[in-house]
């Protein structure tokens, strides 16, 4: 860099170019007055109109809130649904072969039981004249349930007594008689009636209450089995304890460090 550029940096710069005033002076600016509001009071709403508004008014709906509204509209569509089936049930519409004080109904079946396997178990009890598994309409696999007809009633009495809660293909089955056509004013259970109570006492749980369950349960079996660690005595070993040893001037004896090992593996369970 030369001493021509070093200078440059150090000169003065430039006055500033002169203008000249103006010939009028700038006055400031003018300011707007305040005012009231009362010439605003007629537009405001009066007692009739804004108790009107409160009573329209709709907060905004919460996510829990919707969806226990529509879990209340379902239950109660299904409600006005179950009540129109059971006015136009009729039970004489349909026509059956079997002698009803014969047949047995067979529930909690497995699916993969068929009508051979049913009647072989239930032969046991006396001769069957039919059996008969109720399918789907749509998908055509079994519903799970099914009837038994036998050939004598006294049969069908000793399988509703000793049959029920036999297993069958890994499940335990329900026998009961044939209450459709053998007690009055039964309904099914598809228009609210059956003696199941299961889908109708038991709340169903979200998965957070699901998840709470579990974690309980799990707090509890651990503190039980804590418990139970405690409540054991750690094992002794009195090997080498009594006096000296032969073959060396230690009086805990020659099984000193598996002795040890063995009182601190009983401390980490009780721990």
């Amino acid at each position: 860099m030369s001493s021509s550029h070093i200078n440059a940096l150090f000169n003065p710069r430039p006055p500033l170019e002169y203008l000249p005033p103006y010939h009028t002076q700038v006055g400031k600016k003018r300011k707007t007055g305040y005012t009231g509001v009362g010439q605003y009071t007629s537009l405001f709403e009066s007692k009739e109109e804004q108790d009107a508004n409160l009573a329209a008014f709709k907060p905004i709906e919460q996510r829990k809130e919707r969806r226990e509204r529509i879990a209340a509209e379902r239950k109660d569509q299904a409600e006005a649904k179950l009540e129109a089936a059971a006015i136009e049930w009729d039970p004489s519409k349909y026509t059956f072969e079997a002698d009803s004080y014969k047949t047995a109904f067979v529930g909690r079946l497995s699916f993969l039981t068929d009508e051979h396997k049913l009647k072989r178990e239930m032969e046991q009890y006396g001769p069957v004249k039919s059996v008969s598994l109720v399918y789907d309409k749509n998908t055509a696999k079994p519903r799970g349930y099914g009837f038994v007809e036998f050939e004598h009633e006294r049969d069908m009495k000793t399988a509703y007594k000793h049959a029920d809660g036999r297993k069958i293909d890994g499940r335990r089955i329900l026998v009961d008689v044939e209450r459709g056509r053998t007690v009055k004013g039964w309904k099914p259970r598809k228009i609210g009636g059956g003696l199941g109570s299961s889908r109708k006492t038991r709340p169903k749980k979200t998965k957070q209450e699901k998840a709470e369950a579990r974690r309980a349960e799990q707090i509890a079996a651990a503190r039980e089995k804590a418990a139970a660690a405690a409540r054991r005595e750690p094992p002794r070993d009195d090997r080498g304890r009594g006096g000296g040893s032969s073959k060396g001037g230690d009086y805990r004896g020659g099984d000193y460090r598996a002795d040890y090992r063995d009182e601190d593996r009983g401390s980490s369970r009780r721990g």
